[in-house]
């Protein structure tokens, strides 16, 4: 049974948001049976109105807005972590009114629990369930609340202010994982392959006097006649006694 007839004088967009915000109270006036004591309803950065609803009344003030005033879209449910407490809040909009509302609950930080309004808004399954997966917040008569973003075995609520990152989880190593101190032991490289080392002093002297001669590595040594070079005037030094 209607609690106050629906109002038939609503305000075009014409009459500007203040107009609307303000018939959008009267007609919210009746909230003050369900809760039992007067409604105070605040205005937002946005021009449109804002409830705080205790949570036992949460299900019926939904059934309300949406039978008598025509709020009959959720279009979002979130949650907010004050650090002494948790709110849930909802956003819901009138297709035939043109104005959205919100209704916030607060609950209790150690035990975060409020009734599901699935049964008003279906779209609420969803909503309900990732605020859930990422608060803890429990919405009691919800169908199906469990994860929906994370696994179901992730440990806390990463949006709350005291989350911690889980700690590191070992997991087996891929096959082709091996020991590094073996991946680079000499036994278990390739022999007699070419390999860069480290330029050495007069190497380009060497080149220019014997081209061809390999400088990098390769698994054939020098003669000893080709590695002897022209001893510089101030070093006076052989290239063996360089490379020593």
């Amino acid at each position: 049974m209607d609690l106050v007839p629906r109002s038939t004088s609503v305000p075009s967009a014409t009459t500007g948001y203040r107009d609307q915000n303000a018939a959008l109270a009267r007609d919210l006036a009746p909230i003050a049976q369900i809760t039992g004591k007067p409604l105070a309803p605040s205005t937002l950065k946005g021009d449109f109105l804002a409830l705080d609803i205790d949570r036992e009344h949460l299900v019926a003030v939904c059934r309300f807005l949406r039978d008598q005033l025509g709020f009959d879209l959720l279009s979002c449910i979130s949650g907010v972590d004050m650090l002494d407490h948790l709110e849930s809040v909802y956003h819901v909009r009138s297709v035939a009114r043109a104005q959205l509302l919100q209704v916030k609950v607060r609950l209790d930080h150690e035990k975060p629990e409020v009734d599901s309004v699935v049964s008003v808004w279906p779209t609420a399954n969803w909503l309900e369930r990732e605020t859930y997966d990422m608060y803890g917040i429990r919405y009691i008569g919800h169908p199906d609340l469990r994860r929906m973003l994370l696994d179901d075995d992730f440990e806390g609520y990463p949006l709350l202010k005291s989350f911690h990152q889980v700690p590191f989880t070992n997991k087996p190593r891929a096959t082709t994982q091996v020991d590094p101190n073996m991946a680079v032991a000499g036994p278990f490289q390739q022999q007699n392959l070419e390999r860069v080392v480290q330029k050495k002093l007069g190497q380009g002297l060497s080149e220019r006097l014997h081209p061809g001669t390999p400088t990098f590595g390769h698994n054939s040594s020098y003669q000893e006649e080709d590695e002897q070079v022209t001893p510089s005037a101030e070093g006076k030094r052989t290239n063996q006694e360089q490379e020593k």
